[in-house]
């Protein structure tokens, strides 16, 4: 019902982003290749996924919205657009899905680059709500569920499918026949979406007072699949329902003001809170969402566009903005669970809807622009692949003078040539300073501290063999 990046139509409010068609890419000289799409506007894309067991495929959806640098507003009347990608980010292609007179869409499930599913609630004179299947890579959409959910007022939230049969499509809390209290419809199928099964209410936790679904904020590791719930009130958060079994069963922990969260397995997870202001406090947990303890740490103060866990790294990814249309914009990892952070970003990508299907592999959208058409974005930092994977570097790395008062000169050695970015970092995570060097086995590169305070830094190589990290003294 509400999405932490576009406050949803379902109570009728506003929010956030859309999406494009690639023609040809951009190279900004970072971790992120800028592709251009051919879609004619600046779109915000907020939803994007990898197709399970084939990480060359990635769709994405998204809506228009009406930006300012401190508000965003949906726009009533465009269709929502998807765009997908079949050979690993290097072409996309998209077009436009068919809903009501009012379009809402909510997420996208890719199966291949022909299949994928997508949620909304469109209105024509009244809500309709179902769910769409393409099997023609976009070109046509076919309506399933038109008359599965019980009431017009569940709203679907989201649809997700782990392969081309077993999928799950879920609304808000609805009295079902023969019931006497509403219960979340949650429903299953094992054909293809041919047929589905709604999920009884001895299954799933009581609704509480005013408890609705959050619109595509949902996260699947295997066969577990988690959801947040909020107060229609308030716009709070109340509940994470989380499933072991691929949706048959559930139980719901309380959790305070979830915003963005991630999981990098079934059990280790990270969320968002906004405190005051845009001041974000995490948190993490250790036993699938039951309990969270606090992070005494933090990206920083800056509106938190998207996080995700990289898989098979357990490191978080943070994109950040100082506000929703100007630069800077902020890539921001952390490898200790959210206690320090270290900027990575050149100031220019403006990635939302982070998606890493490895350490390696990546996509993501742009929030909507406000000087050029929207983009989508693939992950090709190969020098940038060791921060992301958490390997160790071995190079001689040496740092002369340190301490100094004005120049540092690095040199690093390594046993094959090799790709490097050099990150020079406040103690905050900070960046001051990046350098690229590339391919060498000695290469040598030179910062200026002069006009620096003094104070303690961090230098980070990085390369595709892995990362190592030295302490910098300025005098």
């Amino acid at each position: 019902m509400k999405n932490f990046f576009h406050t949803t139509t379902k109570k009728l409010s506003s929010t956030t982003f859309v999406i494009l068609i690639c023609l040809g890419s951009i190279n900004l000289s970072a971790q992120w290749q800028a592709f251009t799409p051919s879609f004619p506007d600046t779109v915000g894309v907020f939803d994007v996924r990898v197709a399970p067991g084939n990480h060359q495929i990635a769709w994405s959806c998204g809506m228009k919205f009406k930006v300012t640098a401190s508000t965003y507003s949906w726009v009533q009347g465009v269709e929502p657009n998807f765009s997908k990608t079949t050979d690993g980010g290097q072409t996309w292609t998209g077009g436009t899905i068919p809903l009501g007179v009012t379009p809402y869409i909510n997420n996208i499930s890719p199966i291949n680059g022909d299949v994928a599913w997508e949620s909304h609630t469109g209105w024509d004179n009244k809500i309709q709500n179902f769910v769409q299947k393409t099997i023609d890579g976009g070109k046509t959409w076919t309506r399933f569920m038109k008359d599965q959910f019980a009431d017009d007022n569940s709203y679907v939230n989201f649809v997700h499918f782990w392969d081309a049969q077993r999928g799950i499509a879920a609304g808000d809390p609805i009295v079902a026949p023969g019931q006497t209290t509403p219960f979340f419809e949650i429903y299953l199928t094992t054909d293809g979406g041919k047929t589905w099964s709604r999920v009884p209410s001895a299954n799933i936790p009581a609704r509480l007072t005013n408890e609705y679904g959050s619109t595509g904020v949902y996260q699947v590791k295997g066969n577990t699949i988690w959801f947040a719930t909020f107060n229609i009130q308030n716009f709070q958060t109340l509940r994470l329902f989380r499933s072991n079994d691929g949706g048959q069963n559930w139980e719901a922990f309380d959790t305070p003001k979830v915003g963005f969260f991630a999981f990098a397995d079934a059990l280790n997870g990270i969320y968002s809170e906004r405190i005051t202001g845009n001041k974000l406090q995490l948190r993490r947990t250790t036993d699938g969402g039951k309990t969270w303890s606090i992070v005494n740490g933090s990206p920083g103060n800056d509106l938190l566009t998207s996080m995700t866990i990289v898989p098979e790294s357990q490191i978080i990814v943070a994109s950040q903005r100082t506000n929703n249309l100007n630069p800077p914009f902020f890539t921001k990892i952390s490898k200790d669970w959210g206690e320090t952070w270290l900027d990575i970003s050149t100031g220019d990508e403006n990635v939302g809807a982070m998606q890493f299907a490895s350490p390696t592999v990546g996509y993501a959208g742009e929030w909507q622009p406000a000087k050029h058409p929207t983009r989508m974005y693939k992950y090709v930092g190969s020098s940038l692949v060791g921060l992301f994977s958490g390997k160790e570097l071995t190079a001689d790395v040496n740092t002369d003078p340190n301490p100094t008062t004005d120049f540092l000169n690095v040199k690093i050695e390594t046993a094959r040539p090799l790709e490097f970015v050099i990150l020079l970092n406040e103690a905050s995570g900070k960046l001051v300073e990046r350098k690229n060097l590339t391919e060498t086995d000695a290469g040598q590169a030179r910062f200026d501290l002069k006009n620096l305070p003094a104070g303690v830094y961090f230098l980070t190589v990085s390369c595709r063999d892995g990362w190592l990290t030295k302490k910098v003294v300025k005098q």
